[in-house]
């Protein structure tokens, strides 16, 4: 099954029964284009978290120092290759960024001094380190957006989860970030913990709401299979909720929120109405500085080496690039009306002007059936998920993420430099 639904999901979007194939490869890349958007890793944490499955390491000074100076030997390259270009928005995650808050300032510094930085600048920060000095540092550096990865409010799931805090400095963490000044200020959640149950789930979100975020993402806690969670559940004898309890749990977060005056702006995210979203994976192009980032530009969808030392030696004598697979115009549009599916609104205007076409007949085809099935629907020229459509598409990520994601991502953290990887 796992397998199965992101391909049988290829198959309807693009006609190919095929899998990708990322393997090395000189990738050409495109003329100039308008404007970028720009995601920047940073890896470096206090600790190292059982659930999380980015790449990431324990903090060290020196090594961090050398990070710093290998981003911007990359970002160089892109100037090199194409000047002062506009940057839409700029997104620094991790690992834990704001544990390095001189590399965040730094690297702005350059991206303003070398490119044309306007729009989005955000920051994931963790609760401990969020003190009116550290925020107000990153206010001054451009940051406008902010997301504290809280996770949850009760003492005992955080535990669980290997935090290194309490819900008391979490709930301190959340007012700090709010008086502070940030556009969007985003509160983090993880919902489906083992033991959890609906009214644990009902309580983190309206925790949230009464603190007043503008924005708030909760995702569900997925177990990927290189990641110690696996091993520590089954040690201790627990699992995952099931099926029909996580459903309930979507189902109260989605309706407590919706109750307190937020508007569903993803699968897995609310926003107080008029509000920026903070939002790095939905974009149609952007390109990825850091070791394990990924970038989508162009014909390609590429990854950097998910070695932290190899991503410096590289940087520095000439291209961190991994892997890479090419993409033809109906990938191109897969990977568009995907995103737009998690964003629960597909403008088939916005469609006609980025692909110079309408949608396919069988793409059509398969979106009346998805409005007869109760799944979309249609309003002016923009197509909707339903509540029910919305459950499906949060079933697909989940499959998605560990039949593509999962799988991609092992392969480049076993081997800094794979070969070939079929997904």
């Amino acid at each position: 099954m796992r397998a199965l639904l992101p391909r049988v999901l290829r198959l309807l979007l693009t006609g190919k029964k095929g899998p990708f194939v990322f393997d090395r490869q000189q990738v050409q890349w495109p003329a100039r284009p308008a404007s970028l958007n720009i995601y920047i890793h940073l890896p470096f944490c206090r600790q190292l978290c059982a659930f999380c499955p980015y790449l990431k390491e324990v903090y060290d000074p020196s090594l961090s120092a050398a990070y710093q100076q290998a981003l911007l030997k990359e970002l160089e390259s892109y100037r090199r290759l194409w000047g002062d270009i506009n940057i839409e928005s700029v997104y620094f995650g991790g690992g834990t960024p704001s544990l390095t808050p001189g590399i965040v300032e730094e690297t702005l510094s350059w991206i303003a001094g070398n490119f044309r930085l306007g729009g989005e600048v955000g920051a994931e920060i963790h609760p401990r380190d969020a003190t009116p000095s550290l925020l107000g540092a990153l206010r001054k550096s451009g940051v406008n957006l902010a997301s504290l990865g809280v996770q949850s409010f009760n003492d005992r799931l955080l535990s669980l989860l290997g935090r290194d805090y309490d819900s008391k400095l979490a709930r301190q963490a959340c007012q700090r970030l709010m008086e502070a000044g940030f556009a969007t200020a985003d509160i983090d959640l993880i919902f489906a913990i083992p033991t959890q149950n609906k009214e644990e789930a009902e309580a983190d979100i309206a925790a949230a709401c009464s603190l007043n975020a503008d924005q708030i993402s909760v995702y569900p806690l997925l177990a990927f299979s290189y990641t110690p969670l696996r091993q520590q559940l089954h040690k201790d004898g627990l699992s995952l909720p099931p099926w029909w309890r996580e459903r309930q749990m979507l189902g109260a977060i989605v309706k407590k929120a919706r109750d307190a005056g937020y508007q569903r702006t993803s699968i897995w995210s609310f926003n107080k109405p008029e509000t920026l979203r903070y939002t790095t994976v939905t974009r149609d192009a952007f390109i990825g500085i850091g070791a394990g980032a990924s970038s989508r530009i162009g014909d390609y969808f590429k990854l950097n080496t998910f070695s932290v030392a190899e991503y410096i030696r590289a940087a520095g004598e000439g291209s961190p690039l991994a892997l890479a697979t090419r993409l033809d115009a109906s990938d191109k549009m897969a990977y568009w009306l995907f995103w737009r599916g998690y964003d629960l609104a597909i403008d088939t205007s916005a469609f006609r002007s980025i692909f110079g076409q309408g949608l396919p007949y069988r793409l059509r085809a398969l979106l009346s059936l998805l409005r007869l099935l109760g799944i979309t629907y249609r309003k002016e020229n923009t197509i909707h998920l339903t509540d029910r459509g919305a459950y499906l598409f949060h079933l697909i990520e989940k499959e998605y993420t560990h039949a593509y994601l999962e799988t991609l991502w092992n392969a480049c953290m076993e081997e800094p430099w794979p070969q070939r990887v079929v997904i």
